[in-house]
């Protein structure tokens, strides 16, 4: 009987080999009639299941084999495939590191645990994984492919581009290295470079879904939004059911004007995976719609999910914090907001001491440069217009009112303006901002130019294009030195509803300020401060807008905004919500409303919570 049942299990696993799964399935099941506790049929038979995508039927026969034989490295290892693709990560890493301790020699398993890190948000620690593979198998391709992506999520781009070009060195026709390179492209806004990689993926792998996605936030990114409708309908007719597909369809519709096709695509997303928390909040944050209590049970049902990432957690308590406002349900509100905002915090907390050292160098190294080559160095072009400020100051309202003038184009938010600061380093081998006054008049000039030619050329066909992006009120030294014709436009708004906005919403973990009500409150002030000290080195070149101004009297705003540009008042200005552009930002929903005013003092709902950003803001730096 023995013998006949190894030569079942040969067969098999030759028939399994040969990719005829069903006569390798039958030749297990045999075994397993004949002998129920074979572990060889048993994880073989897990196996086949895995890779025919039946991880419940997986986790079932190989937890059996284990139940018999703790022992096996390789059952561990499968086992966590399974696991994973059930949804339950954390029980992959156990069974990963389980096969680890059995065997460490094993890359391949090394590998797949760096990527069950990744899916948990753990860039640092799967990179080590990685890392680890790549001592033991150097060749590795698809390693050093994944290597890349988790250096690229943890903002180490230098070294994701020598990983990923390793890959590409070793196998050229990697779809996956292709796609990365194009993410890391992407997160330095290298947006037709990212776009030419994209094509390179799918063109080695036709149905390579998530490197189609990857194109058309590519393709949205550069303003061509029917482009990249047309790419993710290419995705759902290969995988009608792709979540991720549907989220991105349901961004670009809401940044459309489109908010009920918006909202249908993050409902499918939800629907095929009900974990996903950034679907569950972008469907909750959607201005002028009503949530249902059909979508908050799903959220509130998600939430008690075990398995759940750091990141769809995080979403998940914005979504509820946003329905339960909508219900008026403020304090339960404020508790998911807290919840959401310290999983942000987690890893990199607010630090003010280095914020003010940061300011301060901001400010003094400009003053020193301007000091030495005055005020009129740099590229005399007087195009760019600036609108910066705290994020949720109106910056949006005032892009859009902007860019509905016939003379202005808005660009949305842009990472132009870090490009020029980065690249400042790279003139003078020296970090930013303490690099600053080693420039010479010719250098700034430069650095003007090539601000300039990050722009789309469609845009500088305008008279003036509009950068909207908030936090670039840091570089108005470097920008005023290397543009000294360029103008900025500085939105504020009442503190506390200024910051209030800020912490309701998930900001990335970067903007380590938004993640506590002290900090806000202590790098608004110091925001202020830097505001006036650059009034002081540009005058005449910063327009205060006040928001609650705005909401009050938009005509008046309006007037006084294109005066300062030279520009005569039109009055489709006054119709900016019905501009038809595509709004990449947070206030997507809002900017296509007329002027509000219910959200000048929302803040106030949540007083009782606030003390500490009260306490922040009063107490100086």
């Amino acid at each position: 009987m023995r013998e006949s049942i190894v030569r079942a299990l040969e067969a098999g696993y030759r028939a399994q080999q040969a990719g005829n799964l069903a006569t390798a399935e039958k030749r297990y099941r045999g075994v397993l009639k004949r002998d129920p506790g074979n572990v060889h049929a048993l994880n073989l038979l897990g196996m086949l299941c895995v890779n025919a995508h039946r991880p419940k039927e997986a986790v079932r026969y190989i937890s059996r084999a284990l139940e018999i034989d703790d022992n096996d490295p390789d059952a561990h290892a499968n086992l966590a495939l399974a696991c994973k693709d059930t949804g339950k990560p954390r029980e992959a890493v156990r069974h990963f590191r389980a096969s680890i301790r059995l065997n460490p020699e094993n890359p391949v398993v090394h590998n797949n645990l760096g990527n069950v890190l990744r899916l948990l948000d753990q860039p640092g620690e799967a990179a080590r994984c990685y890392e680890r593979a790549l001592k033991l198998q150097p060749t590795f391709a698809e390693c050093w492919s994944n290597l890349a992506a988790a250096m690229n999520e943890s903002d180490r781009h230098e070294k994701a581009f020598r990983a990923v070009d390793r890959a590409l060195q070793l196998d050229p026709g990697l779809a996956q290295a292709w796609n990365n390179k194009g993410d890391i492209l992407l997160a330095q806004a290298r947006y037709g470079e990212a776009l030419e990689h994209y094509k390179k993926a799918t063109g080695l792998s036709p149905r390579y879904a998530a490197a189609m996605i990857n194109m058309a936030r590519v393709q949205r990114d550069m303003e061509a939004p029917e482009e990249a409708l047309a790419t993710l309908g290419k995705v759902l007719d290969i995988e009608p059911n792709n979540p991720e597909a549907h989220h991105v369809l349901g961004v670009l519709h809401e940044q459309m004007g489109d908010r009920t096709s918006a909202a249908t695509h993050f409902q499918a997303a939800i629907d095929t995976a009900p974990e996903m928390g950034i679907a569950h909040y972008q469907l909750a944050q959607i201005n002028g719609r009503a949530g249902t209590d059909t979508e908050l049970a799903a959220m509130r049902a998600a939430w008690e999910m075990p398995d759940l990432s750091r990141n769809n957690r995080m979403y998940l308590a914005f979504g509820l914090a946003r329905a339960l406002e909508q219900r008026g349900e403020y304090d339960e509100a404020y508790a998911h907001v807290a919840r959401g905002n310290a999983v942000k915090a987690e890893t990199r907390p607010y630090d003010d001491v280095e914020t003010a050292e940061y300011v301060n160098a901001l400010h003094d190294r400009a003053a020193a440069a301007v000091t030495r080559i005055g005020r009129e160095s740099g590229c005399p072009d007087e195009r760019p217009v600036f609108v910066v400020g705290m994020p949720r100051s109106g910056t949006s309202l005032t892009e859009q009112i902007l860019a509905s003038h016939s003379a202005i184009a808005g660009a949305g938010e842009l990472s132009f303006a870090y490009d020029t600061a980065h690249r400042v380093r790279d003139i003078t081998g020296q970090k930013f901002p303490d690099n600053m006054d080693l420039l010479s008049p010719a250098q700034f000039r430069e650095l003007g130019e090539y601000y300039l030619s990050r722009h789309a050329p469609h845009n500088l066909a305008a008279r003036y294009v509009v950068d909207k992006t908030p936090l670039n009120f840091q570089y108005i030294g470097l920008l005023g030195i290397a543009l000294p014709r360029a103008r900025f436009i500085y939105c504020h708004r009442d503190p506390m509803a200024n910051c209030w906005a800020i912490h309701r919403i998930p900001f990335d973990e970067k903007q380590t300020y938004a993640h506590s009500l002290t900090a806000l409150g202590q790098y608004y002030r110091r925001h202020r401060d830097l505001l006036e000290r650059w009034k002081s080195l540009f005058p005449g070149r910063i327009l205060d807008v006040r928001y609650e101004d705005t909401v009050a009297d938009v005509e008046r705003q309006s007037r006084r905004m294109l005066n300062f540009l030279d520009l005569e008042f039109e009055p489709e200005v006054l119709a900016f919500h019905q501009t038809r552009r595509l709004v990449k930002t947070p206030s997507a929903s809002q900017v296509r409303e007329p002027i509000y005013d219910d959200a000048v003092a929302a803040w106030k709902r949540f007083e009782g919570h606030l003390g500490p950003l009260k306490e922040a803001l009063r107490s100086g730096a």
